[in-house]
């Protein structure tokens, strides 16, 4: 497996931090990427020094710190605050956080106040990058969105998760084209996929296999590998309940696709 790809914890809803860890190393991957929040394998970043412990016992690197709670988000930055430091304290390459949820009301103003959160993240952050995520009902649902929020800062002071699964449900953007948005504001990306279907009159989207979705993936790693882009990619939700088996098949399709796209 190449080293590119990591575990997103998030992808193992109800799964502990050491159960995280061995199923990363298991299929043989360089780095898992913590998802914190209520429900997560850390529920609160208040867990760093055992998190680092874990994974230097591993030999596993960390791929990112993304916060999955809903209230803190770049309009509480003052709640950012204590995982900016978890971030620190696992030595990882940035912290993600979602956009603010959009909520109705004139968007100009929002992104204002998202902005002037970004800001003060990147401040508090003193160096490690600031990120917001492509995902959907959130003021960053599209790569041009994203960059509303980040872009007015250098890229490696802030800069953008590109989630093209999350962009099939809100926001979509040919792989080629969405690059060319972000630029040198592409910090990460996530791998999922997404199929709709339609039941009771109306659409409806789940969670797919990667070759069975409408994310065409070996297009989007040929495309990312034609901008550049050499970081890392990590495994973020399965199409069904998490086994080693569903996440040993994803790891290797991901795996076979990337040598594919000669990435």
């Amino acid at each position: 497996m190449t080293g590119r790809v990591a575990l997103f914890s998030s992808a193992l809803p109800g799964w502990d931090a050491e159960r995280v860890v061995a199923a990363a190393v298991s299929l043989g991957l360089a780095a898992v990427e913590w998802g914190v929040g209520p429900g997560q394998a850390l529920s609160g970043p208040d867990d760093g020094a055992r998190i680092a412990a874990l994974c230097a016992d591993a030999g596993l690197a960390v791929a990112g710190v993304a916060v999955q709670d809903r209230d803190v988000t770049p309009a509480t930055p003052k709640a950012g605050a204590a995982h900016v430091a978890l971030a620190r304290e696992l030595r990882a390459p940035h912290v993600r956080f979602f956009a603010p949820f959009y909520q109705g009301g004139p968007l100009r103003a929002g992104q204002r106040r998202a902005r002037a959160g970004v800001d003060a993240l990147v401040e508090l952050a003193a160096g490690l990058p600031v990120l917001v995520e492509t995902a959907p009902e959130t003021l960053a649902a599209s790569p041009e969105l994203a960059l509303e929020l980040v872009g007015h800062h250098p890229a490696r002071l802030a800069g953008v998760l590109y989630d093209p699964g999350n962009m099939a449900i809100e926001g979509h953007l040919a792989a080629p084209l969405a690059l060319a948005v972000l630029g040198r504001h592409l910090r990460h990306v996530h791998v999922k996929n997404i199929s709709w279907s339609r039941r009771g009159g109306v659409w409806r989207w789940a969670y797919a296999d990667l070759d069975r979705g409408v994310v065409e993936w070996p297009a989007t790693l040929r495309a990312l590998r034609a901008a550049g882009y050499r970081g890392r990619l990590s495994i973020d939700h399965l199409s069904r309940r998490p086994t080693p088996g569903l996440l040993a098949a994803e790891s290797e399709r991901l795996g076979e696709m990337l040598e594919q796209a000669g990435a």
